[in-house]
């Protein structure tokens, strides 16, 4: 039965999708604006859905760290314990999101990004059944893989939008998807806090609420297969594909992608931001639990009433940094689309090394903070940064090759893990691992901090379709030349009605 409603819904899918109210198109059929407050089939359809799986997928990926201070009292975890399951949340994904990417490029964004949430509901589910450290590890190592979400979410939006709003779109949809990441540090100890007033033990409570994202995951992964599109013409294989000859093999695709410089820039420099959000959304709750103690107390007589925050608190503080991306990171996309309608890729690439710089020059001051209330400014302020140049970073991407977006642009989302593996592991390290010296943390940050901020001049030797950061290709037009080169690479619109409809599932 429920595989005859998949086949008709499916069925009534056309091979020609167009908006009830007209919706301003280029030559390929991607939108030349974006309508946050529509709906409508494909491309705002798209852009939610891509939007809103990210989102879940974060909620789902990081529902184990703001419960984390729960966690480590009830099954005895010690703080190198905690620092690998942490690792390994985050190192699943890179290989997830490298091997994602060509696979939206064959199958489609929509079936991609369904087809990982619905797997992924299982071991969310699953992390209820944990009892000991390794357990736990196991756990969070297959829950990672739902970080892989943001290949085809990205992937989506590019293949919905035209060039002169797709850093924007990118930006949006990411930063929108990123914000799980800020609102599951405050939503999951609410739950725990609901469950235990409803008569639940901690250790009951913490199991049970890790319950209510793996049923997100299922909800929407249904929902995104059955009633959206993976591009303007309604199925993927529908699609106006890039005219390059005779279709290349994948290892010559992933060849191409490997030997582009440009490629590996974006992956140590989407490492310097995405992955210094997943490991700020791993570590904030326990660095603000820990690092801040009243003056008048001594710590070895009792040490959590010397503590200022409590875990819910820290929780609610540390969701901060996670809720910038509610306007951060588009900010970061439309500076990125606006600078190159007069300064063409030059002007992208400013702005990501602006936004990069600024990224480490906060971490550095944020890791100093010793008062409370100026550590919340300025982890807003890092933030604000952080999600900048991840926006930033990805109004760049869909022009380094426009024949392979899916796979560079996973190759540079698995930078983003790959940071975060690297971060987590300087940063436990210098703090000695076991070593409850919240001193050590900090020195850790600002390391860290002082490593993204040299990044930055990687930005120098950027060099994409002959512009750089000191010259565009053609600074003289008003239209972004890569986005003019990305056009010309395409194939002419194919048999396109304006007049073709879809029902409406």
């Amino acid at each position: 039965f429920f595989f005859r409603i998949f086949y008709l819904v499916q069925d009534r899918r056309s091979t020609m999708c167009s908006y009830a109210n007209e919706m301003p198109l280029d030559d390929l059929n991607k939108a030349r604006e974006i309508r946050v407050l529509s709906v409508k089939r494909p491309h705002m359809r798209g852009f939610w859905f891509a939007t809103v799986g990210f989102f879940v997928a974060f909620v789902g990926w990081f529902a184990f760290a703001p419960l984390m201070p729960t966690v480590k009292k009830q099954l005895g975890l010690t703080k190198p314990q905690i620092g690998l399951a942490n690792t390994c949340a985050v190192m699943a994904t890179i290989l997830a999101r490298v091997i994602i990417g060509p696979m939206c490029d064959k199958l489609g964004p929509r079936r991609c990004m369904s087809f990982v949430l619905l797997a992924t509901s299982i071991p969310v589910a699953l992390g209820a059944v944990v009892q000991d450290s390794t357990g736990l590890i196991i756990d969070r190592l297959f829950v990672g893989l739902a970080g892989a979400t943001f290949v085809p979410c990205q992937f989506w939006t590019m293949a919905l939008f035209s060039g002169n709003v797709v850093g924007t779109a990118n930006a949006m949809a990411g930063g929108w998807g990123n914000l799980g990441g800020g609102f599951v540090q405050a939503f999951m100890p609410l739950i725990f806090l609901i469950i235990k007033a409803c008569g639940a033990t901690d250790n009951a409570a913490w199991r049970i609420a890790l319950q209510v994202p793996a049923v997100f995951f299922l909800i929407l992964g249904t929902t995104m297969y059955l009633f959206s599109d993976d591009c303007p013409e309604g199925k993927w294989a529908n699609r106006i594909e890039v005219a390059t000859g005779e279709k290349p093999s994948m290892g010559s695709i992933f060849k191409t992608a490997i030997l582009n410089r440009n490629t590996w820039v974006l992956v140590i420099l989407y490492g310097c931001c995405f992955g210094i959000e997943l490991f700020v959304n791993n570590a904030a709750v326990m660095f603000l639990f820990n690092g801040f103690k009243k003056d008048d107390c001594n710590p070895k007589t009792d040490e959590n009433e010397c503590r200022v925050l409590t875990q819910a608190t820290a929780g609610l503080i540390a969701s901060l940094f996670g809720l910038m991306n509610l306007f951060a990171r588009a900010i970061g996309g439309y500076l990125s689309d606006k600078y190159a309608k007069t300064a063409g890729m030059a002007g992208r690439i400013r702005v990501l090394m602006i936004t990069i710089a600024g990224t480490g020059g906060m971490m550095v001051i944020f890791s100093q903070m010793r008062l409370l209330p100026l550590a919340i400014i300025m982890l807003v302020t890092f933030s604000a940064f952080v999600q900048s140049a991840e926006g930033a970073t990805f109004g760049v991407v869909p022009f380094v090759d426009a024949a392979n977006k899916g796979v560079v642009s996973g190759l540079v989302g698995a930078g983003g893990n790959a940071g975060a593996v690297i971060w987590s592991t300087t940063y436990n390290a210098i703090g000695n691992s076991g070593s409850a010296d919240v001193e050590q943390d900090r020195l850790g940050l600002m390391v860290i901090g002082f490593i993204v901020l040299g990044s930055s001049l990687l930005c120098l030797i950027l060099s994409i379709h002959g512009s750089t950061i000191f010259k565009a290709k053609d600074a003289s037009t008003s239209q972004d030349p890569v986005t003019v080169e990305e056009t010309r690479q395409e194939p002419p619109r194919l048999g396109f009605n304006k007049e073709a409809t879809i029902e409406e599932a």
